[in-house]
């Protein structure tokens, strides 16, 4: 049985879909896809779906593939929501912002140097 529950890429899918097949592998739980970003977040109800691998996996009986959920814990959602309040607040009344990403270009790309 295999689970995976963390990122998408950590699996293989066309060997995992291989080993489903013959039988080296039982199971398979998924809440993660190496391609997700192409699919998980849209709605493809009404269209067919390109992707052949994610189809291929939900034709076994012995898949299971779930929506990746894991942040979606009151905790996890009550620090989303404290966050973004502190930010704004900060950014509202002109002051720095904690979580504030900012983009610092290199000085210089290192150079390699030849032997």
């Amino acid at each position: 049985m295999v689970i995976n529950t963390s990122r998408g890429g950590l699996i293989d899918t066309k060997a995992i879909i291989q080993a489903i097949k013959t039988g080296q592998v039982g199971y398979l739980g998924i809440d993660v896809y190496e391609q997700e970003e192409n699919l998980f977040f849209e709605d493809w109800s009404d269209t067919i779906v390109q992707d052949d691998d994610i189809q291929r996996l939900q034709s076994f009986n012995n898949v299971v593939i779930t929506a990746h959920q894991a942040f979606f814990t009151r905790e996890a959602l009550t620090n989303i929501a404290q966050t973004t309040l502190l930010s704004i607040s900060q950014f509202e009344n002109g002051k720095p912002c904690d979580y504030e990403i900012r983009y610092q270009k290199p000085l210089s790309t290192p150079q390699r140097h030849q032997p």
